[in-house]
């Protein structure tokens, strides 16, 4: 592989990380909100900032990118997704659009806009995918001005990608997220095994270990947004039959099970 990973958790639960090429030592920061916990990661790992990547314009994935342009001189490009308003950005990306970091580590851009407007994902080496609040383990984004369909869609591009493609998220929801999987798909023993893991791990926040990466294989079995095509699913769904309205009905399913 050509580069590394570096996971540093940030506030409550984000994750930011690390890209680190490892040839140059040139590294991105995905979604660095904690500027001082990511130039740590960055000076613990001997790797010099040159970029930004940004999935999405909301205050605990961008909040941190002026500061850090401002911070580190070496730093020459921000990326967000096109028409997010992403700060400091000096570059918007779209769908297929390919960026460079250090000598040899190579990223394409997923465009998959409905938790905003721009949202961005980044698969990276051809075997990382950074997913921002899209794809969360077990779990999705909220879709807020975007549509169920836009969420299907960037469900397919993620799900597309090969199965050992490690999945970094945004967010450490997992257990919770686990415990509704559970709920809309009670006969599924691995998402149940998940369950247990999930608590076994612990939030890295917290102290435990947290749960990333992911890979696309495991998020096929256990994630019920990636299942609404399995039968299991389409139950939960009460038998429906549009792709769309599946996923609108299990995100509906999830937001009421939060609330009970």
């Amino acid at each position: 592989m050509s580069c590394s990973v570096v996971p540093v958790p940030a506030l409550a639960d984000n994750y930011m990380y690390l890209i680190i090429d490892n040839e140059s030592k040139h590294a991105a920061a995905v979604d660095p909100v904690d500027v001082d916990a990511i130039q740590k990661a960055a000076n613990d790992n001997n790797a010099t900032i040159t970029t930004i990547l940004t999935t999405h314009n909301h205050w605990d994935h961008s909040g941190g990118n002026i500061k850090l342009v401002k911070a580190l001189s070496t730093i020459d490009r921000v990326y967000g997704g096109l028409s997010d308003d992403v700060p400091a950005a000096t570059h918007e990306v779209g769908d297929g659009d390919t960026i460079t970091i250090g000598a040899n580590t190579n990223v394409k851009v997923l465009f998959t806009p409905c938790h905003t407007p721009g949202h961005v994902c980044y698969y990276v080496d051809n075997h990382h995918i950074f997913t921002g609040d899209t794809m969360f383990v077990s779990g999705c984004g909220n879709f807020n001005t975007g549509t169920p369909k836009q969420m299907v869609e960037a469900f397919d591009k993620i799900l597309d990608l090969p199965d050992d493609t490690q999945v970094w998220v945004g967010h450490e929801y997992t257990a919770t997220n686990c415990a509704f999987a559970c709920y809309a798909d009670p006969d599924n023993a691995q998402m149940k095994q998940r369950l247990e893991w999930a608590k076994a791990k612990g939030s890295i926040h917290a102290g435990g270990e947290g749960t990333i990466p992911s890979t696309v294989g495991m998020e096929k079995s256990c994630n019920p947004f990636a299942r609404i095509d399995h039968l299991s699913m389409m139950k939960f769904c009460g038998q429906c039959e549009d792709r769309t309205e599946r996923m609108r009905l299990v995100r509906k399913g999830k937001d009421d099970w939060g609330r009970r």
